[in-house]
């Protein structure tokens, strides 16, 4: 139940996200490299030399500076991008509050004795917690070097002595409050860093581990990735100088896209979080429809800069964004315009599964995006009706911008400027009430679901919340009209009256989602939060399962911005989540 749970979670931060993508506008040209097949493996690419521009690297031997890649065709590749490892490595042994609770590879269960690659680093680098860019991370992530921005910030590095090479421009065009001096500084830290720990030394002694994580990544993705790229050079209409992936070896759970424009050439890349660890190497879910996940990254690289270019045409409309501002804010889109990147990418994504033979899928995918994303099917039917039948007239993504401005326009008149939609409920609503006027946790009295509801009932004591835990058979009037942390199985009487406001709702052995539609009968589990049908300013938070062993070692998923999540009873990801 605890890798479920952690995979649950792996699919709700996929929605966040931190994935917003950016766009560098200009980097540095790795040295050109020599392939060679180390046993019988093709396509890993090396290089081996002493460039001129590795000054600041301290080393008695002659090394290898050249990243870790392998080639899926001459515009598509897959790499251990040396930067983004050692800005990992330097967060990683910083361990901040933000990396603990997002990125940590802890969140998906990897640790020093499954994932030796911690064990590692943790001995290598163990000694320089003092050292000033360690120090300085803190401070970093409070400036808003986090998520997307970590990558991004690495691109700019000089991707052999690792000071900086690109100036901040186009970070500072998405993050304007950034400090310039700070990120100098810490540029200048991160390169002393690399050069006091002779960083290349580790990074060459972990070759092997880095050429059998992309080994393990390029199996059974080789010919999915390329078909992307197809996909979406076609459906943008804007073709790439080149793909980047690169796996994160310590960063968990996010993707991020990131674009860098060089002399009227795009370049893309996309960072993927790692979901478990098998045989000590960081997997990367993309496989059958969670391809989505390299799908969604790779399309704000063309969203962004649509959007950017157009903005002015959605200005007007900014109020949409009120009705989910704090869902969407605990997801770090922290504005209209980020609701629009991800709005318009997760259509993409449906678009994407409908015409390669997903279509249960894609209807899935919209119904959760709609629930924080609530004009994504308007978005997505723009996509299928119009934009798509008139590709004469629609050159690439960019021309359609003022026609996917007025859809939005017409939501703006259908919803009074956002004030008729109804926000969702997260988390977070109810522990802000219960915070308030308290909360009753209650259960059903057979199998595990006492033990949940103990569990859940002392987490609300250690949050300061005044909490009582009953059978829900004893629940009083007054205590069904106020906060609900209840525990469920799917036959228990006051689900009739519950499901007037569930997302889910629950009759004996059938679950219906009324975001997407579907029905469910098999052992599973369900987390909803939403508006207590006894009283609407109380808030339920309820976990309803199906089987005698469904609550076995079980517990509450905690993410703040989570609205509901439907969980197959005994592993696997979740079917549905938002």
């Amino acid at each position: 139940m605890k890798k479920l749970l952690a995979l649950v979670l792996i699919g709700l931060l996929v929605l966040v996200s931190g994935c917003l993508g950016s766009t560098p506008t200009t980097s540095s040209t790795h040295k050109s490299s020599t392939t060679y097949s180390p046993q019988g493996r093709s396509n890993i690419t090396h290089s081996q030399g002493f460039p001129e521009n590795a000054s600041n690297v301290s080393s008695s031997t002659r090394l290898d500076f050249t990243p870790v890649e392998v080639n899926l065709s001459p515009r598509v590749h897959l790499e251990i991008d040396p930067r983004a490892e050692l800005i990992q490595i330097i967060y990683f042994i910083t361990n901040p509050k933000w990396y603990q609770e997002r990125v940590s590879p802890s969140l998906v269960g990897a640790n020093r004795y499954n994932y030796h690659y911690i064990r590692d680093v943790s001995e290598y680098f163990g000694n320089y917690t003092n050292a000033t860019a360690v120090r300085m991370v803190p401070m970093m992530v409070q400036q808003g070097i986090a998520y997307d921005a970590v990558p991004e910030f690495a691109l700019h590095l000089n991707p052999v002595n690792f000071s900086k090479e690109v100036n901040w421009s186009d970070m500072l065009k998405y993050r304007p409050w950034l400090n310039v001096t700070l990120l100098d500084e810490f540029a200048e830290a991160v390169a002393q860093f690399a050069n006091e720990t002779d960083f290349w030394k580790f990074y060459n002694e972990h070759r092997a581990f880095y050429n059998e994580t992309l080994s393990k990544f390029k199996e059974g993705n080789g010919e999915t990735i390329l078909n992307v790229t197809r996909f979406e050079e076609s459906f943008f209409g804007e073709n790439a100088s080149s793909w980047t992936i690169v796996p994160l070896t310590l960063m968990s759970r996010h993707g991020y896209g990131i674009h860098m424009n060089r002399n009227g050439s795009k370049y893309i890349y996309a960072f993927l979080g790692f979901s478990y660890v098998k045989d000590g190497i960081p997997i990367v879910g993309i496989s059958g429809t969670g391809v989505t996940f390299l799908v969604h990254e790779f399309a704000h690289s063309f969203v962004n800069p649509a959007v950017d270019e157009y903005y002015g045409l959605f200005q007007p409309y900014e109020s949409l964004y009120d009705p989910v501002r704090e869902k969407l804010s605990m997801m770090a889109y922290n504005n209209f315009k980020t609701m629009l990147y991800e709005t318009f990418v997760r259509a993409v994504e449906a678009y994407y599964l409908n015409v390669t033979g997903n279509q249960e899928e894609a209807k899935r995918k919209l119904g959760m995006y709609s629930v924080p994303f609530y004009f994504i099917k308007d978005a997505y039917n723009a996509y299928v009706n119009d934009y798509m039948k008139h590709r004469d007239v629609y050159r690439n993504y960019t021309d359609f911008m003022p026609e996917l401005a007025k859809v939005v326009g017409e939501v703006y008149n259908e919803t009074n400027g956002g004030k008729e939609v109804e926000p969702p409920m997260t988390v977070y609503d109810f522990i802000k009430r219960a915070n308030s006027t308290g909360a009753t946790v209650a259960y059903s009295p057979e199998g595990y679901s006492r033990r949940v509801a103990e569990n859940e009932y002392h987490w609300l004591l250690s949050l300061g919340i005044n909490a009582t835990l009953k059978p829900v058979s004893n629940l009083t009037e007054k205590e069904l009209r106020g906060n609900l942390m209840l525990v469920l199985y799917s036959n228990s009487s006051p689900l009739k009256e519950l499901n007037k406001n569930a997302l889910v709702t629950v009759n004996g052995s059938r679950f219906y989602s009324r975001p997407s539609g579907e029905i469910y009968t098999s052992e599973l589990e369900v987390f909803e939060v939403f508006r207590n049908p006894w009283n609407r300013s109380s808030v339920v938070y309820l976990a309803v399962g199906r089987g005698r062993w469904i609550f076995y070692r079980g517990y509450f998923p905690r993410g703040y911005y989570m609205t509901y999540a439907i969980v197959p009873g005994w592993g696997g990801a979740a079917f549905e989540w938002a």
